[in-house]
């Protein structure tokens, strides 16, 4: 199969839902979930797949990756709610309405990316590599969403390109493509530059409270 294929596959797999009104898309914030997870590979693998497990019925899994689907849960609950997360939003809100939430999580991940230097000692690209071979290590259990979004992550190296406008056009072009409502997310690479530090300000005080939040969640759960 082709990377242009897995690509075109992995894409078609970037599924849209309402809820309570705000637009929720999957597979666009993995390098904050790693990096949550880590370094416990069971934690980080369970934590992959929480958006490709529905339901709670985890029998499948290990008690351990199980944990790592439920601990996925509470990032994405504990993100939503909070106030910072919520303000970054609004600035998003005027071009992209729905939207917004999404853009915000991709943003976030651009901006883990941009500062890695200041929440990781390791290099991103050999984080990142580490990232790839817990999932790869444990391929056979992963939902098929996951499968088709593991090859093309790992084939083009996702994870690191975050950090480039180059990489976020990527994906936001990918989801723009796949969406069945009309968006131009892509045109958030503009639409971010003249709150660029104030964007930057709602993630550096948000993100060392989930990073709290993820420590006190692994060691009463």
């Amino acid at each position: 199969m082709s990377v242009f294929t897995k690509l075109t596959q992995a894409l078609h797999d970037w599924k849209f839902a309402m809820n309570n009104g705000t637009l929720h898309l999957t597979i666009v914030n993995y390098l904050a979930h790693f990096y949550l997870a880590h370094p416990d590979p069971e934690l980080m693998f369970g934590n992959y797949i929480g958006d490709g497990v529905r339901g709670s019925d985890f029998n499948r899994f290990s008690d351990a990756i199980a944990r790592g689907i439920r601990f996925h849960r509470f990032i994405d609950t504990f993100t939503d709610s909070h106030e910072e997360v919520k303000k970054a939003k609004i600035l998003f809100y005027p071009s992209q309405a729905k939207f917004s939430g999404v853009v915000v999580d991709v943003m976030f991940d651009h901006i883990l990316a941009l500062h890695w230097a200041a929440y990781s000692d390791q290099n991103l690209d050999d984080f990142a590599a580490k990232c790839y071979k817990v999932v790869a290590d444990r391929i056979a259990l992963l939902p098929h969403r996951s499968e088709r979004f593991y090859h093309y992550m790992s084939a083009q190296n996702i994870l690191p390109k975050y950090a480039s406008e180059f990489g976020i056009t990527q994906v936001f072009t990918g989801m723009d493509s796949r969406t069945k409502y009309t968006s131009n997310m892509l045109s958030s690479i503009d639409d971010w530059k003249p709150f660029r530090e104030e964007l930057i300000g709602h993630f550096k005080r948000f993100f060392p409270n989930l990073v709290e939040a993820c420590e006190v969640w692994k060691t009463t759960h």
